[in-house]
């Protein structure tokens, strides 16, 4: 080594550099780890929340069958059956005028689809004779016979809704939806579906978080107002029907559900409960033929059927069920009608009762 490479090597400049860039190389390592753990956090704080917004959607089915059980519960226990409900007469013209122009135009898609033909094949005089004709056997043969059945489905809209709206279009049936509160665009699309298409659409909550809902007439008021204020902004009006959670004779609030009710009425808004179950809420993982029997058994001893079934996104096998049981109401005979709020209502606590 040359001498002034020696001092070159040793001059106080030279050390002051070095040490210059430890000290940076110190400095980029500190700042990077304190990046780390700024980062850190945001990110597990993000695939938490992800994680949260999952579970809780499961917490939400789950709520609801807790809610049903309890209620089958009560039922074990000798009090009043959730699934049967006090029945009003219906006015009988007006059940009969309704049903005659529903039962005209599914009796006829119902003989097309048996037939295995297009509408323009069979259509004119030569449909009103066939129809006429196919509704007399019915009549004289049909189980169901001059029986008003209402298709109702609660808790959606959900992942099954269009598959439901599918099947009723195929058989040119109206149902009535008692939907909870969604805001995803493609759940919302299915609000404005269901209007469209002619169903009725009911307000079934909007959070479906009994303990919550019932929890006192105010947060009732803000479920329902919020639920309310959603569904006019989606759909362009108010719905003037309601079902409650868990029915109108839940006993999740121990005080009662009477200022529920009177809130209702307050509001000229009509609640159904329900008089036949297909048993998708009990917990049983029944077969789609043990959904359909379950329905029909109790559809036979009655003149006016409201059917509880369910819309969310644990129901894959009421969906099943559904072409094979409004096929055999229809081929026997039953007329399939929406709700309205001028349907007399089957309530298991009723309103005017309530003062």
């Amino acid at each position: 080594m040359q001498e002034e490479d020696y001092v070159n090597i040793y001059k106080p400049e030279s050390i002051v550099a070095e040490k210059r860039k430890r000290i940076n190389r110190i400095k980029t390592a500190i700042i990077i780890i304190i990046m780390i753990m700024v980062l850190l956090p945001i990110i597990l704080c993000i695939v938490l929340g992800l994680q949260v917004s999952r579970l809780q959607k499961n917490v939400n089915e789950l709520m609801e069958m807790h809610g049903r059980i309890e209620q089958s519960i009560h039922t074990a226990r000798g009090k009043e059956n959730y699934a049967y409900a006090a029945e009003k007469p219906m006015n009988e013209k007006a059940e009969e005028t309704g049903a005659n122009q529903t039962g005209e135009t599914a009796a006829a898609d119902l003989l097309r689809k048996k037939l295995g033909v297009e509408d323009s094949v069979i259509s004119g005089p030569a449909l009103a004779d066939a129809v006429d004709t196919f509704k007399t056997s019915v009549s004289e043969e049909g189980r169901y016979a001059g029986k008003t059945v209402y298709l109702t489905f609660d808790d959606g809209p959900s992942m099954y809704t269009d598959a439901i709206l599918d099947i009723l279009a195929e058989y040119n049936v109206k149902a009535t939806f008692f939907v909870v509160g969604k805001t995803d665009d493609e759940l919302k699309e299915a609000y404005r579906r269901i209007v469209e298409e002619g169903h009725t659409i009911g307000m079934h909550s909007y959070s479906h978080d009994y303990k919550q809902i019932y929890k006192s007439l105010e947060d009732f008021d803000k479920d329902f107002t919020k639920q309310w204020d959603l569904l006019y902004d989606i759909i362009g009006y108010r719905p003037k029907i309601y079902r409650f959670p868990g029915g109108s004779a839940n006993q999740v609030n121990p005080d009662g559900m009477e200022k529920f009710i009177r809130y209702l009425n307050d509001q000229s808004v009509v609640y159904f409960d329900w008089n036949v179950v297909n048993k998708d809420a009990t917990g049983v993982q029944y077969t789609k033929e043990e959904l359909i029997d379950n329905v029909l058994t109790d559809v036979a001893k009655k003149k006016r059927s409201i059917v509880l079934m369910h819309d969310s996104s644990t129901k894959g096998t009421t969906v099943d069920s559904l072409p094979a049981l409004i096929e055999t109401l229809l081929s026997e005979g039953a007329s399939l009608l929406p709700l309205t709020e001028d349907v007399p209502p089957i309530q298991q606590i009723e309103a005017n009762s309530i003062e």
